[in-house]
Formats: C-alpha cells, sequence, structure tokens
C-alpha cells in the first residue's frame, strides 16, 4: 500500500498548489491579446513597414517639387591653363572659384509620379491590412492557447472532483467491508479506481502547465512568472446570428476583415505598376533655370588690382532659362521587360485576390457550419450530463442496498464524468466560434469591442 499512499500525497499537493493558484491576479483574455500584441515581434516587424510604406508615400509626392542645388568650386592653378577671364592660355599661378545655383521641375513625364504617388499610397494601405493581418494571427494563437488552458483548468477540477468521489468511496467501503457487509474484493476494486484517478487528477495537472506554458509562448510572456487565466469567460453570443445567412456574413466578413482589402490593394497597386511602365516610354518635358558667377585672381583693373569679389560676382553673373524635352529610342530593351514584369506582377496579383476571395468564402460557411454544429453538440451534451447524473445516483443508491455490484456502480460514474468532461468540452467550443462569427461580422476579436 505504500505505493498507494505516495500517489495520493502527490494528488493533495497538487490540488493546494491549485489553491494558492487561484488566489493570484487572474489575466482576462483581452489583456492576453493586448500583452501578445506589445511584445510580439512579427508585430513589431510589421508596424516598422508601416512606417516604411509611409516614408515611400511620402516621398513620392515630394517628388513634384523642384530640385534646387547649389554649387561651388576652388581651383588653384599651376603653369599653362586658361585664363577664365580672357580665356587665353597664361602660364601664371592663380586662384578661383565659382559658384551656382541651379533648379529643374518635371513638366510632364507620361504621368509616372502621380502613378506612382497611387501606387505608393496603396502599397501603404496594403501594409496596414497586413498589419492587421499579423494583429489577427497572433490574436487567434493566443485565443486558441487561452481556450487550451481553460479546458485543462476544467478538466483538472472535474478531476479533482473524480478524485474527491473515489476517496470519499473509498472511506465508505472499508468501514463496509470492516463490518463484513461487503466483500474484500469491492475494497480492492475500490482501491485501484481511486489510483487510477489519482493518477489522472496528476497528469490533468501536468496537462495545465503545459497549456499554461503554451499561452505564455503565444504572448511571449515570461516563462519564470505565473500565468493565471480568468475561467470567466463571458458569452459574445447573439441571437441575430440563428437567422445570419452565409451571404450576409461573407458581405460583412468582405468589409470588416483585412484580408481581401489587403488583396484589393495590392492588384489595385499592381495596376498602378503598369501605368508607370508605360509611362516611361512616353516624352518628358522639364523646365530648368540657374545661376552661376565666377571669382579668379586674373580679373584686373586698369592699375592691375584685383576686383573686388563683390564687383566680380556682379560682373560675371550669368542666368539662364530653359525648356527641354527628352524623346526615348532605345535603352536596350528595359523599358520593354520592365513593362513585361509589371504586367505578369499584374496577374499574380488578380490571382491572388480571387483566391483570397475563395478562401473567405469557405472559412465563413465553415465557420458557420461549425458554430451551429458547436451549439447542436453542447445542448446534447447537457441533455446527456442530466441523463448520466440521474444514471449516476440510481448507481449510487442500488450499491448501497447491495443491488448491484461496484464494477456497474464504476461504469455508471464514469459515464458522469465523461458527460462533464463533453459538457466542458462542447461548451468551450461555443464560445470559440461564436467569437470567431463575431469576428466575422466585426473585424475585431476582442470581446469588449
Amino acid at each position: 500500500m505504500e505505493w498507494f499512499r505516495i500517489i495520493v500525497m502527490v494528488s493533495a499537493f497538487v490540488g493546494s498548489l491549485h489553491q494558492v493558484m487561484v488566489a493570484q491576479k487572474r489575466w482576462s483574455l483581452d489583456q492576453c491579446i493586448n500583452f501578445a500584441w506589445d511584445k510580439n515581434f512579427s508585430v513589431h516587424t510589421q508596424e516598422l513597414g508601416v512606417r516604411i510604406r509611409k516614408a515611400d508615400l511620402m516621398q513620392a509626392g515630394n517628388d513634384l517639387l523642384p530640385s534646387l542645388s547649389f554649387q561651388s568650386s576652388f581651383n588653384q592653378n599651376y603653369g599653362r591653363s586658361i585664363d577664365p577671364t580672357t580665356n587665353t592660355y597664361i602660364d601664371v599661378q592663380f586662384f578661383n572659384n565659382g559658384y551656382g545655383v541651379s533648379s529643374s521641375v518635371d513638366i510632364f513625364n507620361g504621368f509616372m509620379k502621380l502613378n506612382t504617388i497611387e501606387m505608393q499610397r496603396l502599397n501603404y494601405e496594403a501594409e496596414k491590412n497586413r498589419l492587421q493581418q499579423v494583429r489577427n494571427e497572433v490574436a487567434f494563437l493566443v485565443i486558441n492557447s487561452y481556450f487550451d488552458v481553460l479546458l485543462q483548468l476544467g478538466l483538472s477540477a472535474i478531476a479533482w472532483e473524480n478524485y474527491q468521489l473515489s476517496s470519499k468511496q473509498l472511506d465508505y467501503t472499508t468501514k463496509f467491508v470492516e463490518l463484513g457487509r461487503k466483500p474484500g474484493t469491492d475494497l480492492l476494486e475500490t482501491e485501484a479506481n481511486l489510483a487510477a484517478d489519482s493518477f489522472l487528477l496528476v497528469q490533468s495537472y501536468h496537462l495545465l502547465e503545459q497549456a499554461t506554458l503554451g499561452l505564455k509562448y503565444q504572448m511571449n510572456y515570461p516563462l519564470s512568472d505565473s500565468l493565471v487565466v480568468d475561467t470567466l469567460v463571458p458569452s459574445i453570443f447573439s441571437g441575430t446570428m440563428d437567422t445570419l445567412s452565409m451571404d450576409e456574413l461573407f458581405r460583412a466578413a468582405s468589409l470588416a476583415l483585412p484580408d481581401l482589402t489587403y488583396a484589393r490593394n495590392q492588384l489595385q497597386a499592381a495596376k498602378k505598376a503598369v501605368q508607370i511602365s508605360k509611362g516611361a516610354f512616353s516624352p518628358s518635358v522639364g523646365f530648368y533655370a540657374g545661376w552661376s558667377s565666377l571669382y579668379t585672381e586674373t580679373d584686373r583693373d586698369n592699375s592691375n588690382q584685383i576686383i573686388p569679389f563683390s564687383d566680380q560676382m556682379s560682373n560675371n553673373s550669368n542666368e539662364y532659362l530653359s525648356l527641354g524635352i527628352e524623346i526615348p529610342l532605345f535603352s536596350k530593351f528595359t523599358k520593354y521587360t520592365s513593362l513585361s514584369k509589371s504586367k505578369l506582377k499584374y496577374q499574380q496579383a488578380k490571382i491572388q485576390y480571387e483566391d483570397v476571395s475563395y478562401k473567405l468564402q469557405i472559412g465563413v460557411e465553415k465557420s458557420l457550419t461549425d458554430w451551429r454544429s458547436a451549439r447542436a453538440e453542447y445542448e446534447s451534451s447537457l441533455s446527456q450530463l442530466a441523463k448520466s447524473r440521474k444514471a449516476y445516483d440510481a448507481a449510487e443508491k442500488k450499491l448501497d442496498k447491495g443491488l448491484i455490484n461496484i464494477i456497474e456502480f464504476y461504469i455508471q460514474k464514469n459515464k458522469w464524468i465523461k458527460a462533464k468532461t463533453e459538457v466542458l468540452r462542447t461548451g468551450l467550443q461555443v464560445l470559440l466560434k461564436e467569437r470567431y462569427i463575431r469576428f466575422l461580422l466585426t473585424g475585431s476579436l476582442l470581446g469588449s469591442n
């Protein structure tokens, strides 16, 4: 019997540990999701991607502005060189420097810059859609892990209750065996059953620890810190969902979720890229303006004195205005290659959009079917629980009167425990499935929104 006592002691210790955990701070599902969003590396990486796309969009708009530059040169001439003043050869050492300001602006370039702005705007919107997709992916992982913890918590509670019932049954059977009212085989059967229930209890707490560790991993939560979830998960079920059709849910999901919007923005951006490639074949027109001047030691007056700097800047000043046109004739087929590639990428984006749309339709249909099935299973499990409880109570009374043996009693008891397990499992499935339906309707995975 020493091995049996050890199992009982371990079970009692695990049960007391559970009571200590209950007194700690409890994390709601929304708190776990928000914590994961704050700590997740993929979310942070995608946020930086959004900022990069925003910078690209701003720069595309800035490309419409005129360019402005300042130039300056400082030269020390030795030996035979050209005199900047007379444009003749001289053989003296002298210093000169020049200054200039130039500006240019594109008047027309086949609408390439305007199309680039629109393309970058669509890329920016698509990147924001992708960020929301990443946040949703992280939230789904947290939600699944959270409900896994809830399931293991419930199974641990059922295992603890089952162990307590078996422990009482052992005391009851021991007393009646000592009085000679029950055979010794009943005591052996009861001890074996309690040992099995004790093992299942220890195993359930081990699975609970594993589920909690999985939730910590999805949240990027410190592994050394304790994490206790809130077992009160409110239902977000609405009666209007009973009459919800597939078409209504798909239309709502198309507007609320980022998936289809992301694919659509990518498709439109790819179309703009084609227009940009076509614009490269168009002539470009530009306006140019500039000013320049020169100071040199060879610029002297009649007294052979160097003319002052300010006077030289004024005397040597040169301004210009020009209008230029550039017509592309041959660029080693690079423009044709670019146009061909942009058209192929546009075809890829069209296929991707159709694929996302089809998968969303399948997901909507599956989610609505799964939710209705989960509700039907839950209602059936409640009915089964009520019947199995009555059968267990009847078996308990028959056992006291000696109308059934201990094995028949444990069969009814196990059916009752299994029914409670099914109610727990199917009930959590209903909560999980209805949360996903609400996500399709609203685009939010938080219960408070």
